[in-house]
């Protein structure tokens, strides 16, 4: 049974899980009738946006202690977009569920790469490579993070992916007949969500050990990634998910 509440005032506010931004606390209700709560957790400036968070304490929350989680979300990037109709900014999680067998209906061998994306700390960019984002492989929940590390398998599968999603945007972006039947508003969101799609693979594959081949190019057939395709400037309006707000933890029941 799926339930979806809008709660009058609290559904306003926009979402972020960037915590120089994120300004509150919220919690749902202890029974029926009783009120959602939210509070600050930083002095919060006269004409100053309150943020909430859509997916707070998910599997790659940044207090990998879940202090002051009342409730916990299962859902990442990819969720909130399905659901909400935005593409959140940094950080983001992304969950790949991928086969890594042959390619074959006998030889199916399913894994799951989870990683979060955040921008790049002054500090990191040594450590990275130059490639203005942190990916960190696996979540709170994993026993070793060293066993979430990505295999050559993973790198592939997303490698190929890439091709493909670039193959896809040259072709749909030619189509004029096509885009008159999409509002506006609507392919520009999908091309936002396929540009942040394409982004957190091509970091992914970067921060592996195997992004790049013999020749000095990024591994995945004909996919070739290299940092200058990254671009960390974060051009998010808060705005887009303004229509789109919802309880969190009415979301973490479904």
């Amino acid at each position: 049974y799926i339930s979806i509440a809008v709660v009058p005032f609290y559904d306003m506010h926009n979402h972020s899980n960037d915590l120089k931004k994120l300004n509150t606390i919220t919690s749902k209700p202890a029974s029926k009738g009783k009120p959602f709560l939210m509070h600050s957790i930083k002095d919060i400036a006269p004409g100053e946006q309150i943020l909430i968070s859509y997916n707070r304490c998910h599997s790659g929350w940044a207090d990998a202690t879940y202090e002051d989680c009342a409730s916990y979300s299962y859902y990442g990037t990819s969720q909130l977009f399905d659901i909400f109709g935005f593409v959140e900014d940094l950080p983001q999680l992304w969950s790949f569920r991928m086969d890594v067998g042959d390619g074959t209906r006998d030889d199916r061998m399913w894994d799951t790469l989870t990683f979060t994306l955040d921008a790049s700390d002054d500090d990191d960019d040594e450590d990275n490579d130059g490639i203005p984002f942190k990916v960190t492989f696996g979540d709170n929940y994993s026993e070793n993070r060293n066993d979430e590390y990505p295999v050559e398998e993973n790198i592939k599968y997303l490698g190929d992916h890439l091709v493909r999603l670039r193959m896809l945007e040259t072709t749909m972006k030619e189509d004029d007949e096509l885009m008159q039947t999409i509002p506006r508003y609507e392919w520009d969101m999908a091309w936002r969500y396929h540009e942040a799609l394409v982004t957190a693979m091509s970091a992914a594959i970067l921060a592996s050990d195997f992004a790049e081949d013999g020749d000095g190019d990024a591994f995945g057939s004909e996919g070739k990634v290299d940092s200058r395709g990254l671009d960390s400037d974060d051009d998010d309006d808060d705005d887009d998910s303004e229509d789109d707000s919802e309880d969190e933890d009415s979301r973490d029941e479904l």
